[in-house]
């Protein structure tokens, strides 16, 4: 076979042998940009050795970069040293502010008040004479006041316990005709029995003279040498004689009432609060964090006047209460290891039954189902068997606590810690110890820039409160604490 000639023509490409990793030169124009095929350069170690020759342990290995990363970070004498401390700040989230919760409205009854001044108007029926233990002028029947049935013999012919005034050795009772028979008397200390002939008769059954003690039936005169004081009578009389009587006058002598209108007078007090910020904190606050810090103000306000609320109402009801110290309980033995605290504080648990059936008592209304108490009572009241607690994790201020038998029961801070206050509440308005009724809810006014680079706003409210019926308010204490 034949060989062919070849001829190789000699360029600039070829005239220069290829080096390893180089690369033919590019055409720049004003267009290109000079950066755009530059590459980072790989650093070097911080150590200024290769890693691959230092044999390191696995946790030596982790020390070691742990110091790499640190001095790739700012100074740290730096950002301690108090000319450099605001250099370079590092805040977390902002914190939210304590808001508390209106609790009157679960000790109070509630009044939609439709004017500053709210007249809540009631009929009293009053005793208007006195008969027996009735007296005039005593409250039978109201809303809040139940001595209904209280005096059994105010509508009968037996007048108990009359107290008749003596003058000169000589009185007179006020309801006749007196049945013969019917009276018995106390003069003195010394007790006498009518007998029935106008005179009476003493404990040792010796009959008196007409000169020492005697009684006309008829007109109800009283008189004799014993008659030196007072005297308190017991009697029946004719309730359906109409007359004439010995005077000539008609009509039945009989128990009276009247109905009188009353009024419960509610007014409106006005609570306000203004809140002033700077736009400077307004800007870091929305920049750095992302809040309104006018929706803060305003929640800081309403927060302020809610605590008022619940202290001022929950201070009217302390002051209002009556103290009852028969109702105390001694915690003395319970904390000496004298006693079983399970069973112990059943006696606790029954001072507050005892109070509670004493309101019920006197008033014959209802028995309270609201306790306020101090801090140390409410432990005390947390370990009584049957206490069921409330969730109390985010409380702030005065708290729902927890529920003991018929008790709701709301911890207040600012009582002492060793008091508590029983009252009642209930959805019928005649039977709740206290009033609330608010007139204008909490409203803010809009926020208005000054000049001087502030910004105000205003918060009020209107709110009325009344303490309708203390004798249904009793408080004690807890005592031997420590």
């Amino acid at each position: 076979m034949a060989i062919k000639k070849t001829t190789r023509r000699v360029t600039a490409s070829s005239r220069m042998p290829r080096r390893v990793g180089y690369s033919a030169p590019r055409s720049i124009n004003a267009g290109t940009s000079i950066t755009a095929a530059s590459r980072r350069r790989a650093p070097q170690s911080s150590l200024g050795i290769k890693a691959s020759s230092v044999q390191l342990t696995p946790e030596q290995r982790i020390f070691a970069n742990q110091l790499v990363s640190n001095t790739r970070k700012m100074n740290i004498m730096g950002a301690t040293n108090t000319n450099n401390i605001f250099a370079r700040p590092d805040f977390i989230e902002l914190l939210p502010l304590f808001v508390q919760k209106l609790l009157v409205l679960d000790v109070f009854g509630s009044v939609a008040m439709k004017s500053r001044q709210q007249i809540i108007p009631y009929f009293k029926v009053i005793a208007e004479n006195t008969k027996g233990e009735t007296k005039a002028g005593d409250i039978l029947n109201s809303p809040f006041v139940n001595r209904q049935g209280l005096d059994p013999n105010f509508t009968g012919r037996v007048v108990k316990n009359e107290a008749v005034v003596v003058d000169s050795q000589a009185g007179q009772f006020a309801y006749t005709p007196i049945l013969p028979g019917s009276v018995s008397i106390e003069v003195g200390g010394i007790k006498y029995v009518d007998a029935g002939n106008g005179l009476f008769v003493d404990a040792q059954g010796t009959e008196t003279t007409k000169a020492e003690l005697t009684i006309n039936y008829a007109t109800g005169d009283i008189e004799g040498t014993k008659v030196t004081g007072n005297i308190t009578a017991t009697y029946e009389y004719d309730n359906e004689t109409v007359g004439p009587d010995e005077k000539g006058n008609y009509g039945a002598k009989m128990g009276k009432v009247y109905l009188q209108l009353d009024e419960i007078n509610m007014i409106a007090e006005a609570h306000e609060l203004a809140c002033y910020w700077s736009i400077y904190s307004a800007f870091a606050a929305q920049t750095e964090w992302g809040s309104n810090i006018g929706e803060m103000a305003k929640e800081a306000a309403f927060s302020e006047m809610t605590a008022e609320i619940n202290s001022n109402c929950f201070k009217q009801v302390a002051d209002a209460a009556t103290y009852k110290p028969q109702f105390n309980w001694d915690a003395a033995p319970v904390l000496s290891g004298a006693v079983v605290p399970s069973d112990y504080l059943n006696m606790f648990k029954l001072k507050l039954g005892q109070a509670a059936a004493s309101i019920y008592q006197q008033t014959r209304l209802s028995r309270p189902n609201r306790l306020i108490v101090g801090t140390t009572a409410a432990e005390y009241i947390g370990m009584i068997d049957g206490f069921v607690a409330d969730s109390i994790d985010d409380t702030v201020g005065p708290y729902k606590f927890g529920k003991l038998d018929q008790f709701e029961i709301i911890v207040d801070p600012n009582y002492d810690p060793n008091t508590w206050v029983m009252l009642c509440k209930s959805n019928d308005i005649r039977r709740n110890s206290c009033l609330y009724g608010e007139y204008m809810p909490m409203v803010n006014t809009d926020a208005i820039g000054l000049a001087n680079a502030s910004v105000q706003q205003g918060v009020a409210t209107m709110y009325g409160t009344k303490i309708v019926n203390p004798a249904t308010i009793v408080s004690g204490k807890i005592l031997g604490t420590f």
